[in-house]
Protein backbone atom coordinates (compact mmCIF):
# COMPACT_ATOMS: atom_id res chain seq x y z
CA UNK A 1 0.00 0.00 0.00
CA UNK A 2 1.37 3.43 -0.93
CA UNK A 3 2.10 5.94 1.82
CA UNK A 4 3.54 9.45 2.01
CA UNK A 5 6.23 10.31 4.55
CA UNK A 6 6.01 14.02 5.38
CA UNK A 7 9.69 14.24 6.29
CA UNK A 8 12.85 12.14 6.31
CA UNK A 9 16.05 13.46 7.91
CA UNK A 10 19.50 12.10 7.15
CA UNK A 11 22.53 13.45 9.00
CA UNK A 12 26.17 12.62 9.65
CA UNK A 13 28.16 13.66 12.75
CA UNK A 14 31.81 14.57 12.17
CA UNK A 15 34.04 14.96 15.26
CA UNK A 16 36.52 17.86 15.51
CA UNK A 17 35.25 20.14 12.80
CA UNK A 18 38.59 21.91 12.35
CA UNK A 19 40.26 18.63 11.40
CA UNK A 20 37.94 17.81 8.50
CA UNK A 21 39.79 17.24 5.23
CA UNK A 22 39.28 19.37 2.13
CA UNK A 23 36.22 17.30 1.27
CA UNK A 24 33.99 14.69 2.88
CA UNK A 25 31.56 12.29 1.19
CA UNK A 26 28.83 10.86 3.39
CA UNK A 27 27.83 7.20 3.26
CA UNK A 28 25.24 6.54 0.56
CA UNK A 29 21.66 6.66 1.84
CA UNK A 30 18.25 5.93 0.35
CA UNK A 31 14.85 7.60 0.28
CA UNK A 32 13.25 4.46 -1.17
CA UNK A 33 14.30 1.23 -2.83
CA UNK A 34 15.28 2.88 -6.10
CA UNK A 35 16.66 6.28 -5.07
CA UNK A 36 20.09 6.74 -3.52
CA UNK A 37 21.98 9.85 -2.43
CA UNK A 38 25.20 11.19 -0.96
CA UNK A 39 26.18 14.43 0.77
CA UNK A 40 29.39 16.28 -0.12
CA UNK A 41 31.04 18.82 2.20
CA UNK A 42 33.78 20.53 0.23
CA UNK A 43 36.34 23.23 1.03
CA UNK A 44 35.97 25.90 -1.64
CA UNK A 45 38.85 26.55 -3.98
CA UNK A 46 39.15 30.29 -3.50
CA UNK A 47 41.75 32.79 -2.31
CA UNK A 48 41.16 32.57 1.44
CA UNK A 49 40.46 28.81 1.37
CA UNK A 50 38.14 29.40 4.32
CA UNK A 51 34.64 28.46 3.11
CA UNK A 52 32.81 25.14 2.77
CA UNK A 53 30.09 24.25 0.29
CA UNK A 54 27.44 21.60 0.97
CA UNK A 55 25.87 19.61 -1.86
CA UNK A 56 23.35 16.78 -2.34
CA UNK A 57 24.47 14.32 -5.02
CA UNK A 58 22.21 11.73 -6.69
CA UNK A 59 23.68 8.24 -6.92
CA UNK A 60 22.15 7.46 -10.28
CA UNK A 61 20.68 4.14 -11.35
CA UNK A 62 21.61 2.68 -14.75
CA UNK A 63 18.39 3.91 -16.40
CA UNK A 64 18.30 7.40 -14.89
CA UNK A 65 18.94 10.24 -17.32
CA UNK A 66 17.37 13.24 -15.57
CA UNK A 67 16.05 14.19 -12.12
CA UNK A 68 12.50 13.50 -13.38
CA UNK A 69 11.43 11.20 -10.51
CA UNK A 70 13.70 12.82 -7.92
CA UNK A 71 12.32 16.28 -8.70
CA UNK A 72 9.04 15.28 -7.05
CA UNK A 73 10.88 15.66 -3.74
CA UNK A 74 11.90 18.88 -1.98
CA UNK A 75 15.05 19.29 0.07
CA UNK A 76 16.57 21.29 2.91
CA UNK A 77 20.29 20.97 3.64
CA UNK A 78 21.67 22.02 7.01
CA UNK A 79 24.85 22.32 9.07
CA UNK A 80 25.09 22.43 12.87
CA UNK A 81 27.92 22.28 15.39
CA UNK A 82 27.83 20.83 18.90
CA UNK A 83 30.19 23.08 20.83
CA UNK A 84 32.11 22.81 24.09
CA UNK A 85 29.13 23.83 26.20
CA UNK A 86 27.13 20.97 24.63
CA UNK A 87 24.89 23.48 22.93
CA UNK A 88 24.06 23.04 19.27
CA UNK A 89 24.67 26.03 17.03
CA UNK A 90 22.61 26.29 13.84
CA UNK A 91 25.14 27.33 11.21
CA UNK A 92 23.18 26.97 7.99
CA UNK A 93 19.95 25.70 6.45
CA UNK A 94 18.36 26.31 3.09
CA UNK A 95 15.63 24.68 1.02
CA UNK A 96 15.57 23.96 -2.69
CA UNK A 97 13.79 22.01 -5.41
CA UNK A 98 15.26 20.69 -8.67
CA UNK A 99 13.72 21.04 -12.17
CA UNK A 100 12.70 17.65 -13.64
CA UNK A 101 14.76 17.97 -16.83
CA UNK A 102 18.02 18.51 -14.92
CA UNK A 103 20.67 15.99 -16.05
CA UNK A 104 21.20 13.27 -13.46
CA UNK A 105 24.91 14.11 -13.27
CA UNK A 106 24.19 17.49 -11.69
CA UNK A 107 24.35 17.83 -7.90
CA UNK A 108 22.55 20.58 -5.99
CA UNK A 109 23.49 22.65 -2.98
CA UNK A 110 25.26 25.87 -2.13
CA UNK A 111 28.76 27.31 -2.16
CA UNK A 112 30.29 29.26 0.76
CA UNK A 113 27.72 28.10 3.31
CA UNK A 114 30.02 28.33 6.35
CA UNK A 115 33.48 29.71 7.08
CA UNK A 116 36.05 27.36 8.52
CA UNK A 117 37.26 30.14 10.80
CA UNK A 118 33.82 30.26 12.45
CA UNK A 119 34.05 26.65 13.68
CA UNK A 120 34.96 25.80 17.30
CA UNK A 121 36.38 22.31 16.67
CA UNK A 122 33.20 20.78 18.01
CA UNK A 123 31.13 17.98 16.49
CA UNK A 124 29.93 19.08 13.05
CA UNK A 125 26.55 17.82 11.80
CA UNK A 126 25.73 17.90 8.09
CA UNK A 127 22.39 16.68 6.83
CA UNK A 128 19.40 16.95 4.56
CA UNK A 129 15.65 16.91 5.15
CA UNK A 130 13.70 15.31 2.29
CA UNK A 131 9.97 15.92 1.90
CA UNK A 132 7.16 14.25 -0.09
CA UNK A 133 8.66 10.77 -0.20
CA UNK A 134 6.38 8.09 -1.58
CA UNK A 135 7.21 4.50 -0.73
CA UNK A 136 5.59 1.08 -1.12
CA UNK A 137 5.45 -1.76 1.34
CA UNK A 138 7.19 -5.02 0.45
CA UNK A 139 5.98 -6.81 -2.64
CA UNK A 140 4.48 -9.54 -0.45
CA UNK A 141 2.11 -7.17 1.31
CA UNK A 142 1.38 -4.48 -1.24
CA UNK A 143 -1.74 -4.40 -3.40
CA UNK A 144 -1.12 -4.31 -7.13
CA UNK A 145 -3.36 -2.06 -9.20
CA UNK A 146 -2.89 -2.72 -12.94
CA UNK A 147 -3.17 0.09 -15.44
CA UNK A 148 -6.72 0.37 -16.81
CA UNK A 149 -7.23 -1.04 -20.29
CA UNK A 150 -8.31 1.69 -22.73
CA UNK A 151 -12.05 1.61 -23.43
CA UNK A 152 -11.57 1.62 -27.21
CA UNK A 153 -9.36 -1.47 -26.96
CA UNK A 154 -11.99 -3.34 -24.94
CA UNK A 155 -14.70 -2.43 -27.47
CA UNK A 156 -12.53 -3.49 -30.38
CA UNK A 157 -11.83 -6.91 -28.89
CA UNK A 158 -15.53 -7.40 -28.08
CA UNK A 159 -16.30 -6.96 -31.77
CA UNK A 160 -13.70 -9.58 -32.64
CA UNK A 161 -15.56 -12.19 -30.58
CA UNK A 162 -18.27 -12.28 -33.24
CA UNK A 163 -16.20 -11.82 -36.41
CA UNK A 164 -14.46 -14.96 -37.67
CA UNK A 165 -13.01 -13.07 -40.66
CA UNK A 166 -10.75 -11.03 -38.41
CA UNK A 167 -7.66 -10.40 -40.55
CA UNK A 168 -8.61 -8.08 -43.40
CA UNK A 169 -5.76 -5.54 -43.56
CA UNK A 170 -2.34 -6.13 -45.08
CA UNK A 171 0.61 -3.81 -44.43
CA UNK A 172 3.50 -3.90 -46.87
CA UNK A 173 6.40 -2.26 -45.03
CA UNK A 174 9.50 -2.06 -47.19
CA UNK A 175 8.67 -5.51 -48.56
CA UNK A 176 7.77 -7.13 -45.22
CA UNK A 177 4.11 -8.07 -44.67
CA UNK A 178 2.01 -7.58 -41.53
CA UNK A 179 -1.66 -8.46 -41.05
CA UNK A 180 -4.27 -6.87 -38.80
CA UNK A 181 -7.98 -6.41 -38.21
CA UNK A 182 -9.67 -3.27 -39.47
CA UNK A 183 -11.98 -3.16 -36.45
CA UNK A 184 -9.02 -3.00 -34.04
CA UNK A 185 -7.23 -0.36 -36.09
CA UNK A 186 -10.34 1.79 -36.54
CA UNK A 187 -11.25 1.77 -32.86
CA UNK A 188 -7.74 2.70 -31.80
CA UNK A 189 -6.86 5.34 -34.41
CA UNK A 190 -8.88 8.11 -36.08
CA UNK A 191 -6.42 7.97 -38.96
CA UNK A 192 -7.08 4.30 -39.67
CA UNK A 193 -10.81 4.74 -39.05
CA UNK A 194 -10.85 7.25 -41.91
CA UNK A 195 -8.83 5.29 -44.46
CA UNK A 196 -10.60 2.00 -43.65
CA UNK A 197 -14.11 3.50 -43.67
CA UNK A 198 -15.22 1.85 -46.92
CA UNK A 199 -17.04 -0.80 -44.86
CA UNK A 200 -17.30 -4.58 -45.18
CA UNK A 201 -17.67 -6.42 -48.47
CA UNK A 202 -21.17 -7.86 -48.19
CA UNK A 203 -20.66 -10.09 -51.25
CA UNK A 204 -18.46 -12.37 -49.16
CA UNK A 205 -20.64 -12.69 -46.05
CA UNK A 206 -21.12 -16.44 -46.63
CA UNK A 207 -17.46 -17.09 -47.34
CA UNK A 208 -15.60 -18.22 -44.21
CA UNK A 209 -12.24 -17.75 -45.89
CA UNK A 210 -10.08 -14.86 -44.65
CA UNK A 211 -10.44 -11.91 -47.05
CA UNK A 212 -7.90 -9.08 -47.35
CA UNK A 213 -9.93 -5.94 -48.07
CA UNK A 214 -7.32 -3.26 -47.42
CA UNK A 215 -3.71 -3.15 -48.54
CA UNK A 216 -1.54 -0.38 -47.10
CA UNK A 217 1.96 0.27 -48.39
CA UNK A 218 4.38 2.06 -46.04
CA UNK A 219 7.86 3.20 -47.02
CA UNK A 220 8.65 6.00 -44.54
CA UNK A 221 8.90 3.71 -41.48
CA UNK A 222 10.82 0.48 -41.06
CA UNK A 223 9.20 -2.88 -40.20
CA UNK A 224 10.36 -2.74 -36.56
CA UNK A 225 8.55 0.55 -35.96
CA UNK A 226 5.32 -0.62 -37.64
CA UNK A 227 5.47 -3.88 -35.70
CA UNK A 228 5.79 -1.90 -32.46
CA UNK A 229 2.82 0.26 -33.46
CA UNK A 230 0.62 -2.77 -34.17
CA UNK A 231 1.65 -4.35 -30.88
CA UNK A 232 0.61 -1.13 -29.13
CA UNK A 233 -2.74 -1.02 -30.94
CA UNK A 234 -3.50 -4.61 -29.96
CA UNK A 235 -2.13 -4.67 -26.39
CA UNK A 236 -1.47 -1.06 -25.28
CA UNK A 237 2.09 -2.16 -24.53
CA UNK A 238 5.05 -0.45 -26.18
CA UNK A 239 8.34 -1.95 -27.33
CA UNK A 240 10.83 0.91 -27.24
CA UNK A 241 13.89 -0.82 -28.72
CA UNK A 242 14.79 -2.97 -31.71
CA UNK A 243 16.47 -6.39 -31.60
CA UNK A 244 19.86 -4.71 -31.08
CA UNK A 245 18.45 -2.80 -28.09
CA UNK A 246 18.70 0.51 -29.94
CA UNK A 247 15.97 3.02 -29.19
CA UNK A 248 13.14 3.47 -31.72
CA UNK A 249 11.39 6.09 -29.58
CA UNK A 250 11.76 9.03 -31.98
CA UNK A 251 10.36 6.99 -34.88
CA UNK A 252 7.40 5.90 -32.75
CA UNK A 253 6.84 9.55 -31.83
CA UNK A 254 6.77 10.59 -35.51
CA UNK A 255 4.50 7.70 -36.41
CA UNK A 256 2.11 8.39 -33.52
CA UNK A 257 1.85 12.02 -34.56
CA UNK A 258 1.08 11.08 -38.18
CA UNK A 259 -1.43 8.35 -37.32
CA UNK A 260 -3.22 10.43 -34.64
CA UNK A 261 -2.30 8.09 -31.79
CA UNK A 262 -2.37 10.70 -29.03
CA UNK A 263 -1.64 8.33 -26.14
CA UNK A 264 1.32 6.75 -27.92
CA UNK A 265 2.60 10.18 -28.92
CA UNK A 266 2.51 11.45 -25.34
CA UNK A 267 4.21 8.35 -23.99
CA UNK A 268 6.87 8.56 -26.69
CA UNK A 269 7.43 12.25 -25.96
CA UNK A 270 7.99 11.49 -22.29
CA UNK A 271 10.36 8.71 -23.23
CA UNK A 272 12.33 10.97 -25.61
CA UNK A 273 12.94 13.44 -22.79
CA UNK A 274 13.94 10.67 -20.40
CA UNK A 275 16.39 9.26 -22.97
CA UNK A 276 18.10 12.59 -23.66
CA UNK A 277 21.87 12.32 -23.46
CA UNK A 278 24.96 13.98 -24.88
CA UNK A 279 25.20 11.51 -27.74
CA UNK A 280 21.64 11.92 -29.09
CA UNK A 281 20.36 15.40 -28.21
CA UNK A 282 21.82 17.12 -31.31
CA UNK A 283 19.77 15.10 -33.82
CA UNK A 284 16.63 15.60 -31.74
CA UNK A 285 17.25 19.34 -31.48
CA UNK A 286 18.05 20.01 -35.13
CA UNK A 287 15.85 17.38 -36.81
CA UNK A 288 12.87 16.64 -34.57
CA UNK A 289 12.25 19.89 -32.65
CA UNK A 290 11.64 22.07 -35.77
CA UNK A 291 8.71 19.81 -36.71
CA UNK A 292 7.28 19.29 -33.20
CA UNK A 293 7.29 22.49 -31.15
CA UNK A 294 6.19 20.91 -27.87
CA UNK A 295 9.62 19.25 -27.61
CA UNK A 296 11.53 22.51 -27.92
CA UNK A 297 11.74 23.88 -24.38
CA UNK A 298 13.06 20.80 -22.52
CA UNK A 299 15.41 19.75 -25.35
CA UNK A 300 16.78 23.27 -25.77
CA UNK A 301 17.31 23.55 -22.02
CA UNK A 302 19.20 20.24 -21.87
CA UNK A 303 21.40 21.11 -24.84
CA UNK A 304 22.17 24.59 -23.49
CA UNK A 305 23.17 23.22 -20.09
CA UNK A 306 25.49 20.65 -21.65
CA UNK A 307 26.66 22.53 -24.72
CA UNK A 308 30.42 22.07 -24.17
CA UNK A 309 30.07 18.27 -24.12
CA UNK A 310 27.48 18.25 -26.92
CA UNK A 311 29.76 20.37 -29.09
CA UNK A 312 32.42 17.64 -28.84
CA UNK A 313 30.03 14.77 -29.58
CA UNK A 314 30.20 12.77 -32.81
CA UNK A 315 26.54 13.39 -33.56
CA UNK A 316 27.04 17.16 -33.47
CA UNK A 317 30.07 16.84 -35.76
CA UNK A 318 28.00 14.75 -38.17
CA UNK A 319 25.38 17.50 -38.31
CA UNK A 320 28.08 20.10 -39.05
CA UNK A 321 29.29 17.91 -41.90
CA UNK A 322 25.78 17.75 -43.43
CA UNK A 323 24.32 21.22 -42.87
CA UNK A 324 22.35 21.00 -46.11
CA UNK A 325 20.05 18.55 -44.28
CA UNK A 326 19.39 21.05 -41.47
CA UNK A 327 18.13 24.32 -43.02
CA UNK A 328 17.28 25.84 -39.62
CA UNK A 329 20.72 25.15 -38.16
CA UNK A 330 21.83 28.79 -37.72
CA UNK A 331 18.59 29.92 -36.09
CA UNK A 332 18.51 26.95 -33.72
CA UNK A 333 22.18 27.27 -32.80
CA UNK A 334 21.66 30.95 -32.00
CA UNK A 335 18.84 30.03 -29.59
CA UNK A 336 20.98 27.35 -27.96
CA UNK A 337 23.93 29.71 -27.43
CA UNK A 338 21.69 32.46 -26.05
CA UNK A 339 20.26 30.05 -23.48
CA UNK A 340 23.72 28.59 -22.79
CA UNK A 341 25.20 32.00 -21.94
CA UNK A 342 22.22 32.79 -19.69
CA UNK A 343 22.88 29.60 -17.74
CA UNK A 344 26.61 30.30 -17.56
CA UNK A 345 25.93 33.77 -16.22
CA UNK A 346 23.52 32.43 -13.59
CA UNK A 347 26.05 29.83 -12.40
CA UNK A 348 28.78 32.46 -12.09
CA UNK A 349 26.95 34.24 -9.28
Amino acid sequence: MSQIISKLTYQVNLPKSLEIEDYYYSPIFSTNNNMFWQLLLQLEDNEDNDSYGLFLQPVAGPDEVTWRERSKLSFKIFIKEIRNNNKTAELYNKSFIVPPDTPIGYDFGYHNVIKKSSLRNGELIIGVIVNNIEYNESDIRKTYYPEPIPKNLIEAWKEQLFDFRSVDVEFDVQGEKFYACSSILSKRSEYFAKILSDGKNDDNDDNPICQIKHRIKISEYDPITISAMLEYLYTNQIKWTNKDNDSITTELFRLADQYLLSDLRERAKTRILEELKISNVSKIMFDLVPKYGDLKEPVLNYMAKNFEQVNDSQEFKDILANLVDYPNYNVILSEILTEHFKIQKAYSF
